[in-house]
C-alpha cells in the first residue's frame, strides 16, 4: 500500500475524518484522495506533520516499518553477540586501575587493522 492509503486506513482505524486530519496537519482534504488515486508521496514536511498528528511512526506510513525492523533486529543481534563475547574482558578492565586501563586502550587503538 502507498503512503496515502496507509494514512487513510490509519484515520479510519482511529476514527479521524480526512477533514479533521487535513485541518490539524494544515493541508487540503483533497490531497488524500488525489494521493491515493495517483499513489503519490507527499512533501517530507507534510509527511512528518501527518505522522505526528496520527502519533504513528513515519516508517509505518511509508510502508517500510517491517524492513527497518528486520534491519534493526539483525544489527541488534549482531551487537548483542559482540557484547556477550567481550563482556568478561570488559568486567576485568573495569576492575583495573585507571592508568593500566589507559595503557591497554592505547595499545588496542594502535593495533593495525587488516581489511
Amino acid at each position: 500500500m502507498g503512503f496515502w492509503q496507509n494514512v487513510d486506513n490509519e484515520c479510519e482505524y482511529r476514527g479521524i475524518s480526512r477533514k479533521e486530519l487535513a485541518n490539524i496537519a494544515h493541508f487540503s482534504v483533497n490531497t488524500i484522495s488525489s494521493g491515493i488515486k495517483r499513489n503519490g508521496m507527499p512533501e517530507a514536511d507534510l509527511a512528518v506533520r501527518i505522522s505526528k498528528v496520527l502519533d504513528i511512526p513515519l516508517e509505518k506510513l511509508l510502508g517500510i516499518e517491517n524492513e527497518i525492523s528486520a534491519i534493526d533486529k539483525s544489527n541488534f543481534e549482531s551487537q548483542q553477540k559482540l557484547f556477550s563475547a567481550y563482556l568478561p574482558y570488559i568486567k576485568k578492565m573495569e576492575k583495573m586501575p585507571a592508568p593500566m586501563r589507559k595503557s591497554i586502550f592505547m595499545l588496542i587503538e594502535n593495533i593495525p587493522v587488516q581489511s
